[in-house]
């Protein structure tokens, strides 16, 4: 017997397949006290001319991180067919109801969109969400971008990153889309968990995924957006998509883009107590190791001296906290170190 074709439980009536410039919604059943036969309506943009390789550009997987969501609402709005080859597919809230309330992870569910994949079709919402994008978007695309920053908690170096991946044309491939972004850093990335990521995902489709961290602290900036914006051309541009040159944004007053890395859990700082984190270091100064970074003071215990906190390894400030109150196992800071091997 036949095995039964998969039906989706996430509706659309995009067509993924036709030319021209569709924008819709996904349709993500969400039936609950106030509405029985509730559904969330997920914004989603198809832009598609001729032959071409296709991208998934998406923002918005957690809610509190913005340049992506806003770079990506712009680029709905101007993108038209003709103006590329391929097909382009958009999608600025992956976390929808994290982002339209302003949180990391999903009021309905409480799930963090990232660590959810590759979902389940008779799960939460969030599940929902994730196992559509798996089983029917992923297939389709070629490589993925998925627009973050550092939300509410920290602030970031506007960077693209991708994983040390083990297949070398893989990597290679992967190392040049993310250099094509043209962001003030580009770091490979030794993460703290990879499990359930759209990231992990992605890879082991065997297909390029780049992520990003854009800003920080839950705020836009000028810049921040501009190189968002700039960077998704740049993309175009390098899979062949859309004419004209790549560009290199300007971030505090610098034109640069360095390729950099985390190549262990030395380039991470936890607190190791909680109370008021008073950081000595911006993003881009340099540290050495032992150099203190910050400390943590103690409003309960006025006469306790702050502890100290010091860099276990020498680099470059690539994020840092941004909330002044921190509670133990908070990361403090992140470290970058130059690298020559991409």
């Amino acid at each position: 017997m036949a095995k039964a074709k998969r039906v989706p439980r996430v509706g659309t009536d995009i067509d993924f397949d036709k030319g021209g410039k569709q924008v819709s919604y996904l349709r993500v059943p969400n039936s609950r006290n106030e509405s029985g036969w509730g559904t969330l309506l997920m914004p989603i943009a198809v832009v598609k001319n001729g032959r071409g390789p296709t991208i998934l550009f998406s923002g918005g997987n957690h809610g509190d991180e913005y340049e992506g969501p806003v770079a990506l609402l712009k680029l709905i709005r101007s993108l038209r067919a003709r103006d590329i080859a391929g097909r382009v597919i958009i999608i600025p809230g992956l976390n929808f109801p994290a982002l339209m309330a302003g949180k990391r992870l999903s009021p309905i569910d409480g799930r963090n969109m990232n660590r959810t994949f590759p979902g389940d079709r008779n799960g939460t919402i969030t599940q929902v969400i994730a196992d559509y994008v798996y089983s029917e978007i992923l297939p389709m695309v070629d490589a993925v971008y998925d627009l973050h920053s550092g939300g509410y908690s920290m602030f970031m170096m506007p960077s693209v990153m991708v994983h040390y991946l083990p297949n070398k044309k893989q990597m290679t491939d992967t190392v040049e889309a993310m250099k094509a972004f043209r962001a003030p850093v580009g770091l490979v990335i030794e993460e703290l968990d990879t499990e359930g990521m759209l990231d992990t995902a992605v890879e082991a489709m065997g297909k390029i995924f780049v992520g990003a961290e854009l800003g920080g602290g839950a705020v836009l900036t000028p810049e921040t957006v501009a190189i968002t914006e700039t960077g998704i051309r740049n993309v175009l541009r390098h899979f062949g998509m859309m004419k004209g040159k790549p560009e290199t944004p300007e971030w505090r007053g610098r034109r640069e883009s360095r390729v950099m890395e985390t190549p262990d859990m030395s380039c991470f700082t936890m607190a190791m107590d909680g109370g008021l984190y008073e950081p000595f270091v911006e993003l881009r100064d340099e540290v050495k190791k032992g150099q203190p970074l910050g400390q943590i003071h103690f409003p309960d215990a006025p006469e306790r001296a702050p502890l100290v906190m010091r860099a276990k390894t020498a680099g470059m400030l690539y994020c840092r906290r941004a909330p002044g109150r921190v509670e133990t196992g908070d990361t403090l800071a992140v470290l970058a170190k130059p690298t020559s091997r991409w």
